[in-house]
């Protein structure tokens, strides 16, 4: 694994996503850990993708359509050793400076709120080019992601796809339109692609049976819903093994009070205990 100058390589790579969108570190974690990732991931897909809520009436391109991809979601709910990357410092520091950016003394807080990964089958389409910032044409970083390469990922295994400095645009990307100037992004197991929630993306499109499981973490402004409820998710146990800056990545410091009797400020100083759950069995 590489060594870094956390700080300095922080700003600089900061500044790279700020002008193109996107930044790629290779290298980053272990072949050894990429493959215990995948074990799991590969585990979990067969244990739990069977039982997943029907995305309702969608077409096949759309990105709720989940036939022509194994997916895993809330990976902090299935084995801790996923923390590894959840809270790898070289990623947090370049999210420090794009998530806090413009905030209070650029200083309010920021958590992961979105935890999943996916790998596409053979003869998978391009995905649909779209952003997961919600909101196109803002001024700051609402929300990033850092995309985990657990595999090398290839033109024929479904790569990342982008489209440079689109995350300055103002519209979002039109599914009829076939776009220019897209970039498939190469790397190495054990690389992250860390980019903007508004940079234009996707997946290409899938011609071999090779797996390609990526990792994607998607880290909001603490007052950004979350994509699933981890309060309610969450099992104690897993819970009780958690240090507390682990609870504050995943925002159990930022539950909205029940009450005025309860709490008067969103930002907690304490972390909220989640309710009992249990990861179904069949």
């Amino acid at each position: 694994m590489r060594k870094f100058n956390n700080k300095l390589f922080a700003l600089k790579t900061a500044s790279i996503i700020k002008k193109k969108g996107y930044a790629v570190i290779p290298n980053l974690i272990s072949k050894r850990l990429c493959f215990r990732l995948i074990k799991i991931l590969e585990f979990n897909s067969k244990k739990y993708q069977k039982l997943f809520a029907s995305p309702g009436n969608v077409k096949k391109s759309q990105l709720q359509n989940k036939s022509n991809e194994r997916i895993v979601a809330n990976l902090h709910n299935k084995n801790l050793v996923f923390f590894k990357i959840f809270e790898h410092p070289v990623v947090l520091k370049v999210l420090d400076i794009l998530l806090k950016e413009g905030s209070y003394n650029d200083n309010e807080p920021y958590y992961l709120n979105n935890i999943s990964a996916r790998t596409p089958v053979k003869g998978s389409p391009p995905q649909q080019l779209h952003i997961d910032g919600g909101l196109p044409g803002v001024n700051y970083f609402l929300r990033a992601n850092a995309l985990w390469c657990l595999n090398d990922f290839s033109k024929k295994n479904g790569c990342t796809v982008v489209m440079p400095d689109s995350h300055k645009r103002k519209d979002y990307p039109n599914d009829k339109i076939k776009y220019k100037n897209l970039k498939n992004i190469y790397a190495k197991a054990g690389s992250v692609i860390i980019f903007g929630g508004n940079l234009w993306h996707g997946g290409s499109s899938k011609t071999n049976n090779s797996p390609r499981w990526a990792v994607i973490l998607g880290y909001a402004r603490w007052w950004i819903k979350p994509s699933f409820d981890f309060m309610q998710n969450t099992p104690i146990h897993i819970y009780n093994k958690l240090k507390d800056s682990r609870k504050k990545l995943l925002g159990f410091n930022l539950i909205p009070p029940k009450d005025e009797f309860t709490r008067v400020r969103r930002i907690s100083d304490f972390c909220e205990v989640p309710q009992n759950y249990k990861l179904p069995t069949k």
